[in-house]
């Protein structure tokens, strides 16, 4: 029988600020979103603080709202409640979280033959034959989830299970059943057990029912996992399709998805940003297209492709009834595929002019690269002008040069001209509560007095 463990960090943006700040483990905490915009991230007091209210709350005359309904909320309907209860909010830091997801997906593929990572918190781990080398999953659970708190902070959840969709609701239930204690193998309870458990999960939280689906199978009767395991799989393939097979068949043990080790390569690669305040000037627009532009080029890369299709698009804020709303795209095809960040970036900026309005004060832009494949020998066109930077070993060479300062200096280290350098700031996401780098950034390392 296979062994799926999924290890996944409790409210990771929220803990990786916790980790560095160990004062503020009894006070509610709440990460923003880009741009300070929404609550994204809570630590569980803060959670059990806007359950336990029912009174509405909100500030400045704006729609009220309902304390259950705090996460996602807009920062300024909930900041008056947030700081009545001592709340510690904090900016969007993707510096650190990234570099903490890093080192504790390092730390999870020590204790498996394989790994997946799945997400930026979530990894799966193939646990098959480890019972007859560790004994007791459970305990082994308890103690990867040890090490993970004492390594780095974080506080995580382990669900065993015979398959993905199995091990997944372990996790889930995991986290929502304080006796559980953080672990559940569902490998080790009796069938009896296990249904009783999956009768408390309703259908949507089963790991690939999305909202649309859950309505149509409540509307069918099916309103638990436990009630999608024993339907009818025929009539389910008929009304869903195989995807929905799959997941009956992985709710019953049956071992359909297996682990991807290697994350497969994007199709599509969009970098896309709202501004930190309303840019008016062409040339503030070009830096943050360009800086877009260099973003998804380094992105490819990574991944060893080469794109064929660029596109960019630029919009207002829609939500500004005092200002009229425009928005716009233009795309092109490239004769030659290519990664070079200085070729992305001139063609972003030319089909930018062709869709930019003076007078107009927007709000977001996005760059995307499509029609990715892998690097390779390259068929020329006769009658086409010369690749370029296409097919031009130098490029190839600086391409790689500024990959490598920017990866042993950090981010931004190396850049085009185009992206600007201090104007930046003037569109830049702004994020007045940000934590410092605790991790990238030597000038920013935690002091000790």
């Amino acid at each position: 029988m296979l062994i799926f463990a999924l290890v996944d960090a409790n409210s990771f943006y929220a803990s990786c600020e916790i980790s560095f700040r160990p004062d503020l483990a009894k006070r509610p905490v709440v990460v923003l979103s880009n741009n300070d915009g929404c609550i994204v991230a809570a630590n569980q007091i803060a959670k059990d603080l806007a359950n336990q209210h029912t009174q509405n709350y909100g500030s400045g005359g704006y729609a009220s709202a309902k304390p259950t309904s705090m996460m996602f909320q807009p920062y300024f309907k909930v900041a008056s409640f947030l700081e009545r209860h001592n709340t510690a909010v904090f900016s969007s830091n993707y510096e650190l979280y990234g570099d903490m997801s890093a080192r504790m997906h390092r730390m999870l593929g020590e204790f498996a033959a394989a790994q997946e990572i799945y997400s930026i918190d979530e990894s799966f781990l193939d646990l098959t034959g480890m019972t007859g080398l560790v004994g007791d999953l459970t305990a082994y659970a308890q103690m990867i989830k040890q090490k993970i708190h004492q390594g780095l902070g974080l506080p995580v959840a382990v669900g065993i299970g015979s398959s993905k969709t199995l091990a997944k609701l372990a996790n889930h239930l995991a986290k929502k059943r304080v006796q559980f204690k953080g672990v559940l193998d569902l490998t080790a309870v009796s069938e009896d057990t296990l249904n009783a458990l999956l009768k408390q999960v309703e259908i949507g939280d089963v790991w690939g029912v999305g909202r649309r689906y859950a309505d149509k199978l409540v509307a069918m009767g099916i309103k638990s996992a436990y009630d999608l395991k024993v339907a009818n799989i025929k009539t389910l393939r008929k009304q869903f399709g195989v995807i929905m097979e799959r997941m009956v068949r992985e709710l019953n043990g049956q071992a359909c998805l297996t682990l991807e080790m290697v994350p497969p390569d994007k199709k599509q690669i969009v970098r896309s940003k709202s501004f930190g305040q309303p840019v008016h000037d062409l040339k503030k627009l070009e830096q943050a297209v360009a800086t877009y532009a260099a973003r998804a080029a380094e992105k490819l890369r990574q991944q060893h492709g080469v794109c064929q299709y660029l596109s960019v698009s630029i919009r207002t804020n829609p939500f500004k009834q005092d200002q009229p709303f425009y928005a716009n795209h233009h795309a092109m095809g490239l004769v030659y595929p290519t990664d070079s960040t200085i070729l992305i970036t001139k063609l972003a900026k030319r089909l930018l002019k062709r869709i930019y309005q003076p007078g107009c004060a927007y709000h977001k832009a996005a760059v995307c690269l499509g029609e990715i494949s892998v690097k390779g020998a390259m068929q020329l066109d006769v009658f086409a002008p010369d690749p370029q930077y296409s097919a031009n070993p130098k490029s190839d060479a600086l391409m790689s040069v500024m990959d490598k300062v920017n990866a042993k200096f950090g981010k931004g280290s190396l850049e085009l001209a185009s992206q600007g350098l201090k104007q930046k700031e003037q569109w830049a996401m702004r994020r007045a509560m940000c934590s410092p780098r605790y991790t990238t950034r030597i000038d920013e390392v935690m002091v000790v007095y």
